[in-house]
């Protein structure tokens, strides 16, 4: 019979004066640096707010190639709310249930839809932007994008709950103001624009710093 310390080996030591692996650095339309801090900027203002829901942006952290959008969702359940509703819509914010986006098909009612629009009409959305992800490395988009780059910080019980998310919008967006949009059909949530001040967003890009000299 095999001894139990033959049986269960732990994998062999590395050779850490082997060759490290090539860095693999992702282009920006992908994601912000991870060497660099952005510079910040307070935006603070309240994108729909109603007696269930609340989405607000509340800052932006700008790179010489992109700007990371703060955003945040405050939910309560209504007395006209059945408890199923409240836990299903609670999963779709965090993740938990997919709701597929397929092309040429009508969206559904329980996606929850970021976006942006400039002066000269260009715009990004959350839901047209996830194609350019399908490959590695993505292929440099032809326009704007505007992408979920990280979700989290949230919590909830059974009578409200909150969440947040990081957008990642590429390119820098010009120094003047632009649009930034929220629809959520199953919270009644109309499409909603917003003001943003793009000129402040272009200043703080000139004050990111290096991590490291």
């Amino acid at each position: 019979m095999l001894d139990r310390m033959e049986f269960f080996e732990t994998p062999p030591r590395r050779d850490m004066e082997s060759e490290p692996e090539p860095e693999i650095v992702p282009p920006p339309w992908f994601g912000p640096p991870d060497d660099m801090l952005g510079g910040v900027v307070p935006i603070e203002k309240m994108l729909f707010q109603s007696d269930a829901i609340a989405v607000a942006l509340s800052s932006a952290m700008a790179f010489s190639e992109g700007v990371k959008l703060y955003v945040q969702l405050a939910a309560r359940r209504t007395t006209e709310m059945d408890e199923e509703s409240w836990w299903r819509r609670q999963d779709t914010v965090s993740g938990r249930v997919h709701h597929p986006i397929r092309r040429g098909e009508p969206l559904s009612a329980e996606v929850l839809r970021f976006g942006v629009r400039f002066h000269d009409g260009t715009k990004a959305t959350t839901v047209d932007s996830r194609p350019y992800f399908w490959e590695w490395p993505p292929p440099q988009p032809d326009g704007p994008i505007l992408t979920e780059a990280e979700g989290g910080g949230g919590g909830g019980s059974d009578r409200r709950f909150r969440f947040g998310w990081t957008m990642w919008l590429w390119p820098l967006p010009p120094a003047e103001p632009f649009e930034f949009a929220v629809e959520w059909p199953a919270w009644d949530v109309p499409l909603t624009f917003t003001t943003v001040d793009g000129a402040a967003i272009a200043a703080a890009a000139h004050r990111v710093q290096p991590y490291w000299p």
